[in-house]
């Protein structure tokens, strides 16, 4: 792994977040009407509305706006909220260990079981055990986290009164949240683990490893599921975006205090600020999730060079 692939990955996550920031600051402005009435509603005082539109800079022409939207970025300011009053950057950091505690949860569950669950279906292809797992795999991605909540809560929480129905708290309050969250990326993993160890169990040097009698727990483990881990690593970086986005229907309905459900507060009562603040920041973390990854993948197979 060079130094020259590293910093050209950098390179271009900076050109990434730099079209992510022209697109989310253009957000407020593609919305019908004037965003300053927006925001306040439209039984709003009109004098409300012109000292708005003066404190946000919806007065100036729109290169001017992005140019101290930019400055203020460089120097930590990502605004106030309408709403609230407060900076949105400090309402989104009290959100957050909500909101990885849970996703924390989800993926853990997710590669926990579908990792075990791949590599086992690729041992026995074929057999009842695969097919089980196929099934399981399917049903995982088919089924709706929000649906699986609703479910959830009404049988294990209304009926059998095991667990709350929402709320932060103990495990027993991330439990049922979690479990909705993480069956899509489960069998998203399971499936994947599966159809790379297949493929890297049918080349010659685990062939090999097994005509020299060692144990199969070593060959799988140690030859095979090393070599099929690109594809792992993959898409444990793309569902980490996806659970990142299934947490705010999550948090919803879980009334789990989480930047997800902080978003859809903001989007409810039209305070921009604070939904633009999120995507900024859930734009940066996935693109800076994609270059360790590329960069995982550098260290980990050095065949792998920046093209």
């Amino acid at each position: 792994m060079s130094a020259r692939y590293v910093f050209r990955r950098l390179l271009q996550a900076l050109l990434i977040l730099f079209l992510v920031s022209i697109t989310v600051f253009l957000l407020i402005h593609i919305v019908p009407g004037d965003p300053a009435r927006i925001m306040l509603g439209d039984r709003a005082r009109e004098l409300d509305v012109e000292i708005l539109r003066e404190q946000l800079g919806f007065d100036r022409p729109l290169v001017v706006q992005y140019a101290d939207f930019i400055g203020d970025l460089a120097h930590g300011d990502f605004g106030d909220s309408i709403r609230a009053q407060r900076p949105t950057i400090e309402m989104i950091w009290l959100a957050v260990p909500a909101s990885a505690q849970l996703t924390g949860a989800a993926l853990l569950l997710a590669f926990g079981i579908g990792i075990p669950l791949g590599v086992l279906a690729a041992v026995k292809r074929g057999g009842i055990f695969d097919r089980i797992a196929l099934i399981l795999a399917l049903i995982g991605q088919s089924i709706p986290a929000f649906w699986l909540g609703l479910v959830l809560i009404a049988f294990v929480s209304l009926r059998l009164g095991l667990l709350p129905t929402s709320g932060i708290g103990g495990l027993d309050h991330l439990i049922l949240p979690a479990v909705s969250l993480a069956p899509t990326a489960m069998g998203m993993v399971l499936r994947v683990t599966r159809v790379s160890m297949i493929e890297v169990m049918n080349e010659d040097y685990v062939r090999t490893a097994t005509a020299k009698g060692l144990h199969p727990s070593i060959v799988v483990i140690k030859h095979a599921l090393k070599n099929a881990s690109i594809p792992i690593i993959t898409i444990m970086g793309l569902q980490v975006g996806a659970l990142l986005g299934g947490a705010i229907i999550t948090e919803t309905v879980f009334a789990w205090p989480g930047v997800g459900r902080l978003a859809v507060d903001a989007l409810i009562q039209r305070d921009w600020p604070v939904v633009r603040t999120v995507i900024l920041l859930a734009a940066f973390l996935l693109v800076l999730i994609n270059v360790l990854i590329d960069i995982i993948y550098a260290w980990i197979d050095k065949r792998v060079q920046f093209q």
